[in-house]
């Protein structure tokens, strides 16, 4: 995936540098470049931090019911480690097939649960970024942008402060938004 990110970028650079932009040659149109980092407008849009947030609350949840069946395999084994010289072999055999039996369903769970925030996260964001490319666009047109990079994953190593566009996508996402929400 970076590697095609950094080709693609290359290829970028080698179509300005040689003039063969689509639509013109290097000294016919004008070159009008921009950046933005959908990594940054995604961390601080007002969705991004609501999405956030809903899933710290969430996890919190898990991690509490989590925490409650951890206590309980922990008492259990308690429980099996005071007896077990005074239970008869079936109890002791029973009693220990019952914490292997909840220690899997917990640790199953564990991994349902992460699995479950994880696919949870990445829907959120996806369709976050999603829109923001959708506001990165509209303001690419507007102001008359031939290109608008991707700063976080593009490869661009440096780049004048005046060509980023972050702030003005976060402002016109919150914006949208809000709009939206009303």
């Amino acid at each position: 995936m970076k590697m095609k990110i950094l080709l693609a970028s290359a290829l970028a650079a080698t179509l300005v540098l040689s003039g063969s932009l689509p639509g013109g040659d290097a000294f016919g149109a004008e070159l009008k470049l921009a950046y933005a980092n959908l990594q940054k407008a995604l961390n601080d849009s007002e969705a991004g931090v609501k999405a956030k947030d809903s899933l710290k609350e969430e996890a919190k949840k898990l991690e509490d019911e989590l925490n409650k069946k951890q206590e309980e395999l922990k008492k259990l084994k308690d429980e099996i480690d005071k007896k077990k010289d005074i239970w008869n072999k079936d109890t002791k055999d029973a009693k220990e097939g019952e914490l292997k039996a909840k220690s899997q369903e917990f640790q199953r769970q564990f991994m349902e649960y992460n699995e479950q925030l994880g696919k949870k996260k990445n829907e959120k964001e996806a369709e976050i970024i999603e829109d923001l490319r959708a506001i990165v666009e509209e303001i690419a047109k507007k102001k008359g942008y031939t290109y608008v990079f991707e700063r976080s994953v593009s490869g661009i190593l440096y780049a004048p402060p005046d060509a980023d566009i972050t702030d003005e996508v976060i402002k016109a996402f919150n914006k949208k938004a809000k709009t939206k929400g009303n």
